[in-house]
């Protein structure tokens, strides 16, 4: 006759037993919003709400180039009641490179969900997205010359 239990049947049931004795003070605590009480020090929550600055950048740049609509549109709760975009607009893109926008895109919201989810962070600030601020400040001959060789 087979024995009852095999090694790997006993190893699971003792390991089972451990884990029932282990105390809850030894469990991760539940994250919350960086309040006072809050487990998350302070240095920690700095360091998660740096990025939002360029997740913010990032969501209403590429949600703008491949839908023509923003985070108020498609998740206006990330925005916190910060200002719409200046100068954001659809950009002509073929199918597509649309989709491929419209995928980046859906990853930086998840992004601000995700940050957001873990601190409380702060309103969407201000964002400069028309075409002049681009070249002004990154050099649209630049961008023209990797456009072109395409």
């Amino acid at each position: 006759m087979a024995e009852l239990f095999t090694s790997t049947t006993m190893a699971t049931i003792i390991a089972s037993l451990i884990l029932l004795l282990v105390p809850t003070s030894y469990s991760s605590p539940f994250i919350t919003y960086g309040s006072r009480d809050s487990p998350i020090p302070q240095s920690d929550i700095d360091l998660l709400e740096f990025p939002l600055n360029l997740e913010y950048l990032e969501a209403e740049f590429f949600l703008y180039g491949s839908m023509g609509q923003g985070l108020d549109s498609f998740a206006p709760n990330l925005t916190m009641g910060g200002p719409r975009p200046l100068g954001a607009k659809k950009a002509n893109l073929d199918p597509y490179t649309r989709d491929i926008i419209k995928q980046f895109a859906w990853q930086e919201v998840g992004h601000l969900r995700a940050i957001k989810n873990t601190v409380q962070g702060f309103p969407r600030p201000l964002l400069d997205l028309s075409t002049k601020f681009i070249c002004k400040n990154h050099g649209c001959r630049i961008w023209e010359k990797i456009v072109s060789t395409f």
